[in-house]
């Protein structure tokens, strides 16, 4: 789960980078155009929320770029002067099993004063924890240029064999050491495996740069009298790091330095970086004015992209836009059709009821049926629990006894904790039990939510299924009392059923029943195993049922 990114910036770096004071009430309207909220302000610094899928407007320096272009002062694609540095970081093959990628850039005649020091310091952090999900698919540096000698290298090596002078540090440490003794090296260790070997990138004369992804050297720290800086981002997504070295290179352009390419010579052959092309999308212009409901002739419509500092070039009525580097966000036209609306205004926009209604919203049976569930658990004692559809195979196998069975993957997990879809509801209560075994006694808690069953007859390869799940947990508490549960629940509900001794791998031979509707099995009742409960830290029994809403028939 992507959090949505808080930045702090001081308002008069701000105003300084896009050339006029502007009121804070003004700046607000303006900023809510771009999909910024200005959440507060204090003593000169404002605290602003940036949607998720703007990470070029994470930087003060790219909210000013963006606000230019809406004030008139710059439109269209920014220009970035960019040169051959004459740099080259050669990649060792040892990194490939710690740290595997590298990219890196040159930045020439910045000016930097303290305030725009701290602003580069808070863009690298917030890039860190969003893009780089702290620091685990992308950790970037950036050092004095002046006081290194290229080219670069970057190799894997043993951590008791570097010594180095970590950054904020007074004496000479191995890696090994900075990884036990520095904030930074404890917080960070784990991203280097056992920390026996450490990725390392060393200047021609054998100076450490850094220790990435944990510290910087103080060799070449950087100052507000620094006026070049290399540039080195890390890490094993090459399409998060190079997206990092354009977002901050760009960033350090704006106070006018110039971009200067670096040659990273790989085993496999050299790449250069960063890569400034530009991305094309046409549009046409009736989709463009259907989706907004207006008529906007093609050239309003590519003043309105060149005021979002886009290229915009019509041609009949048809647009080609030119998307620069930063803005990875551009996915499908209507990407294109949302930067229109948000330079027009919306509050251009006026609201209409469609011409012809020919229905009527209703609530969906299956949430019908929930909040009558829901309703019934709460008048038996219950209180509702709510876990995520996402989850871990710990969670919904080992630490329950479930055999492994196929499930929904998750293709590219932001963390070990969310890598798989539930297929049952039982797992995640009785993970919440464990998280609270200091709470009062008894815990009667209950869930209804979707879990997803893998069908290879489904359209998507899998099908959601609505489920009520309940757990009990008290000193003393066994199979009659949750079952005494059940029966006043389905007979709320009119269902018939009956029970069935029955085996489940969580819950205890013997005390564990399935529930029949006509026949067929609609769900399971019993007491967890003892060695569950273990595996959980629960110090008391627990009793359970789940049951699917869809077989008991309550859904019309």
């Amino acid at each position: 789960m992507v959090s949505v990114p808080v930045i702090t910036v001081d308002y008069s770096d701000l105003c300084r980078l896009v050339g006029e004071e502007i009121p804070e009430d003004r700046l607000a309207d303006l900023l809510a155009r771009i999909k910024v909220s200005l959440e507060g302000e204090e003593d000169g610094e404002l605290e602003l929320e940036i949607t998720a899928d703007r990470l070029d407007l994470v930087t003060v320096e790219g909210l000013a770029r963006a606000l230019r272009g809406f004030l008139g002062k710059e439109v269209g694609l920014p220009n970035y002067e960019v040169f051959d540095s004459g740099w080259e970081v050669k990649v060792d093959p040892s990194v490939k099993a710690v740290r595997p990628y590298f990219v890196g850039a040159l930045i020439e005649g910045i000016e930097l004063d303290e305030t725009a020091l701290v602003a580069i310091m808070r863009a690298q952090e917030k890039l860190h924890q969003t893009l780089g999900r702290d620091r685990r698919k992308m950790s970037m540096g950036l050092h004095n240029a002046d006081v290194l000698e290229p080219p670069i290298t970057y190799a894997a090596e043993p951590s008791d064999s570097v010594r180095f002078v970590p950054l904020g540090e007074t004496e000479e440490m191995t890696a090994a050491e900075m990884l036990r003794r520095t904030e930074k090296g404890r917080e960070y260790a784990h991203l280097v495996g056992d920390g026996s070997v450490v990725p390392v990138l060393r200047d021609s004369e054998g100076g450490v740069l850094s220790v990435p992804p944990i510290l910087n050297g103080e060799l070449t720290r950087v100052t507000s009298s620094t006026r070049n800086i290399f540039l080195d981002v890390t890490g094993p997504d090459m399409r998060a790091i190079s997206q990092a070295l354009v977002l901050m290179a760009t960033a350090l352009a704006e106070r006018g330095g110039r971009i200067g390419t670096v040659v990273i010579s790989y085993p496999e052959g050299p790449i250069v970086t960063p890569d400034l092309s530009v991305s094309e999308m046409t549009v046409e212009l009736d989709y463009v004015n259907s989706m907004m409901g207006l008529n906007l002739s093609a050239q309003d419509v590519v003043n309105l992209l060149e005021k979002a500092r886009l290229g915009a070039e019509a041609k009949g009525n048809v647009i080609k836009v030119r998307i620069p580097a930063y803005r990875s966000d551009f996915l499908h036209p209507v990407d294109v059709v949302e930067e229109v609306a948000q330079s027009l205004g919306y509050d251009y926009l006026t609201p209409e009821l469609p011409m012809h209604v020919t229905t009527f919203g209703k609530r969906h049976p299956v949430e019908k049926a929930s909040a009558l569930v829901r309703s019934l658990m709460i008048g038996l004692g219950y209180q509702e629990v709510l876990n995520y559809v996402m989850t871990s195979r710990e969670v919904l196998f080992r630490r329950v006894n479930r055999p492994e069975s196929p499930v929904v993957e998750v293709a590219n997990p932001v963390t070990a904790s969310y890598t798989v879809l539930r297929d049952s509801l039982l797992p995640g209560l009785i993970a919440f039990l464990s998280r609270n075994t200091g709470a009062p006694l008894p815990q009667r808690i209950f869930e209804v939510g979707d879990v997803v069953i893998p069908d290879e007859t489904a359209e998507t390869g899998a099908r959601d299924e609505r489920r009520l799940a309940a757990a009990v947990a008290d000193s003393e508490v066994g199979f009659e009392d949750i079952q005494a549960d059940l029966y006043a629940l389905l007979r709320n509900l009119n269902v018939s059923f009956e029970l069935r001794p029955a085996e489940h791998p969580s819950l205890l031979r013997g005390r564990t029943a399935e529930v029949l509707v006509d026949g067929v099995s609609a769900g399971v009742v019993g007491e967890v195993h003892p060695e569950v409960l273990e595996l959980n830290k629960i110090k008391t029994p627990v009793a359970v049922f789940e049951l699917s809403l869809e077989r008991l028939e309550v859904i019309e």
